[in-house]
C-alpha cells in the first residue's frame, strides 16, 4: 500500500477545477479472495459506463485498481477525460462500493474518513527525552522526530555519603531539562499540524515535568491524554495502538458534537449559522460559510446549479442566468455545496445521516460574519 501522510488540499482543489464529468469511485481492496475485487470492479465499471463514462476514463481508474491489488480498506480515486485526477488508499474505511459519473466529483466518503482521523502528536517519553510522531489530518503515515536532551546526568544512583544529595539533585535538574527540550520540540509540532490532540506514554517522572513545561495555551487548546507503554520496547505496542484508534475516534466524535453544538447556539437573528437548503446556499454565495456542514444520504436526489465562479451557486438555473453566470452546470446539491465550499476556502463537515442535532434538510452552515439585509446595505 502506498504511504498516506495526509490528503493534499491541492489535490481536492484540482479536483474541482478540472472540467467534467467526473467519475468518482470507491472499492473496497481488502475483501478474500483477490478475483472478488475484480469481480465487484467490474460491476463498479458497468454503473460507469451506464451513467455515460467513456472508455478511457474508465480504463485509467481500472490500471489504477490494478496497482492496489492487493491492497487494505478502501481505494477512493476520481478521473476525467481518461486521467486519473486523485486517488487515496484509505484503510480502516467500510464504506461499501461506490461509482458514480457526475458533473462532480463525490468526495463526502474521503471527507469522512479524513475527519474521522483528526490530527494528532504522539510523544513516548523518556528521561532523556521522546520520540515523537506526528500524524497529519488523514494520515496513515507518521512524521518521525527523535529528541534527545543535552544533559546526560539521568541516574540517580550513588554510592552514598555527603555527595548523595547533591548527585540526586543533577540527576533531577538534568530530566527537567530534557523534558523542557521535549516541550519546546511538542510545541512546534502541534502548531504546525494545527493538531487539538496530544498523546503521551512513558516514564512517570518525565511525563511530570513534560506536562509542568508545557504552555498553559497548549494545555487549554489541546486535548492531553495519555495512552500505555513507553519508549523502549515494552509489549504494549499493540494495546497502545488501541488505544491510540479509540482516543482519535473520541477526538472526531467530540468535534462534531462541538460544531453541532455551535450551529444550534448561532443560528436565528444573529446569522452567525444558518441550516437548510435555501439559507445555506445564500450564505455560500455571500461568502460568508466558515465551516460547512452536510449530512452523506446516499438516497439524496436533490440537485443544484453552479457557474464558473465559486459562489455562483442557485437551485434555480435562472437566477444564476440573471446574475450573468456563465457555464452553468447541475450537479448533485451537496456536490455543488461542497465545491463551493472548498473554492472559497471553508472548512467541510460531514455528519452521518441520522445523526442527532444535524442541520435541516441535510445542510447548514457556521459563518463569518451575519447576513447584511437590504435596509443595512442601504
Amino acid at each position: 500500500m502506498r504511504a498516506n501522510t495526509g490528503v493534499d488540499k491541492k489535490a481536492l482543489h484540482r479536483l474541482f477545477t478540472s472540467a467534467g464529468p467526473v467519475a468518482s469511485v470507491y472499492v473496497e481492496l481488502a475483501a478474500p479472495p483477490e478475483e472478488d475485487v475484480w469481480l465487484r470492479w467490474q460491476a463498479l465499471t458497468g454503473r460507469l459506463a451506464e451513467q455515460g463514462a467513456d472508455r478511457a476514463t474508465i480504463e485509467s481508474l481500472t490500471r489504477r485498481v490494478s496497482e492496489s491489488v492487493p491492497g487494505s480498506g478502501v481505494l477512493a480515486a476520481f478521473a476525467a477525460h481518461g486521467e486519473v485526477l486523485f486517488a487515496l488508499e484509505t484503510p480502516g474505511s467500510d464504506r461499501p462500493d461506490l461509482a458514480v459519473y457526475d458533473a462532480l466529483p463525490h468526495v463526502l466518503p474521503l471527507l469522512e474518513w479524513v475527519q474521522e482521523r483528526p490530527a494528532y502528536v504522539l510523544a513516548l517519553v523518556d528521561r532523556t527525552g521522546a520520540d515523537v510522531a506526528a500524524y497529519p489530518c488523514g494520515a496513515t503515515e507518521a512524521l518521525v522526530q527523535v529528541v534527545d536532551g543535552t544533559d546526560d546526568e539521568i541516574v540517580r544512583n550513588a554510592p552514598g555519603g555527603w555527595s548523595q544529595m547533591r548527585h540526586q539533585h543533577r540527576a533531577e535538574d538534568s530530566w527537567e531539562h530534557n523534558a523542557v527540550r521535549v516541550a519546546d520540540a511538542l510545541v512546534r509540532t502541534v502548531a504546525d499540524l494545527d493538531a487539538r490532540l496530544l498523546l503521551l506514554a512513558g516514564d512517570v517522572r518525565a511525563l511530570q515535568y513534560l506536562t509542568k513545561h508545557l504552555p498553559e495555551r497548549v494545555r487549554r487548546e489541546v486535548s492531553i491524554r495519555y495512552v500505555s507503554g513507553g519508549r523502549s520496547p515494552d509489549g504494549a505496542e499493540k494495546d497502545r495502538a488501541a488505544q491510540v484508534a479509540a482516543e482519535t475516534r473520541r477526538a472526531a466524535d467530540e468535534q462534531t458534537r462541538s460544531l453541532l453544538h455551535l450551529l444550534e447556539e448561532r443560528k436565528g437573528p444573529s446569522g452567525r449559522a444558518v441550516e437548510g437548503v435555501q439559507e445555506t446556499l445564500d450564505a455560500l454565495t455571500q461568502g460568508r460559510v466558515y465551516t460547512l456542514l452536510v449530512v452523506d444520504d446516499p438516497l439524496d436526489r436533490r440537485t443544484a446549479w453552479f457557474g464558473r465562479h465559486p459562489t455562483q451557486v442557485s437551485r434555480d438555473r435562472e437566477d444564476l442566468a440573471d446574475a450573468g453566470a456563465s457555464e452553468i452546470t447541475r450537479g448533485p446539491l451537496i456536490d455543488v455545496a461542497v465545491r463551493c465550499a472548498l473554492l472559497t476556502g471553508a472548512g467541510i463537515h460531514v455528519v452521518r445521516a441520522g445523526a442527532p442535532d444535524a442541520p435541516a434538510e441535510g445542510i447548514g452552515a457556521l459563518c463569518r460574519f451575519a447576513a447584511v439585509s437590504a435596509e443595512q446595505g442601504a
